[in-house]
This record gives C-alpha cells, structure tokens and sequence, in this order.
C-alpha cells in the first residue's frame, strides 16, 4: 500500500511527532511512506548538528526508505537551500503533490 501524509507543522509540534510515528509504522509494516513538508513543516530536515536546537528525528525515516519531499517554494522563502537538508531529501513542485496524492491508497493531510 501507498501511503501519504502533507505536514504543514514546525519540529515542535505534536502533529510532527505523529506524523514521523506513523510513516516509521508504515514503513515497518512494509509499506511505501512518502512525506511532503511545506509551511513551517520544511524546518523538520534541516540538518541541525546543535543539541540545544529542535531535531524531529526525520534523518530516521530516511534510512527506513520513507521519501520525505519538500516544496520548494516554502524552502526558498525561508532560505534554505540543499546543504542546509538531510541527504536524501527533495525538492518538489504543488504539482508533485497533487501526483502524490492521486497515486497513494491513502494520504493524510497534518494542516
């Protein structure tokens, strides 16, 4: 099964904390996981090497196979660039997203 979530939330909120339990589930179970981050929800992959900063542990996904996407408008306003992210992350368009959804059995949206 396909599974899909959009996560709009920044690291310290509680929807990012589901959101990365489920996809790590998901992803157990066998599942294909993809993330979309936009909004505030793009700070989850930045690379933070800091232990006073915020990490929602999405490094971890990423080496389950969970495909974490960001949009790339939200990211560019917020000045972050490729360095600045986990290895493995990419950048998509509003219309990557509307293809993810169509393709996923089920997509659950974190606004």
């Amino acid at each position: 099964m396909k599974i899909g979530f959009l996560l709009h939330k920044s690291p310290e909120h509680q929807d990012v904390h589901t959101v990365k339990r489920l996809a790590e589930g998901f992803a157990d179970m066998g599942h294909d996981v993809s993330i979309f981050l936009m909004e505030d929800g793009v700070y989850n992959v930045v690379v933070n090497n800091s232990p006073r900063k915020l990490s929602a542990g999405f490094d971890d996904l990423i080496s389950k196979g969970v495909k974490i996407a960001l949009c790339t408008y939200t990211a560019e306003i917020r000045g972050l660039n490729q360095p600045d992210l986990f290895d493995g992350v990419d950048f998509h368009s509003q219309y990557d997203l509307s293809k993810l959804v169509n393709e996923c059995d089920r997509f659950l949206s974190f606004l």
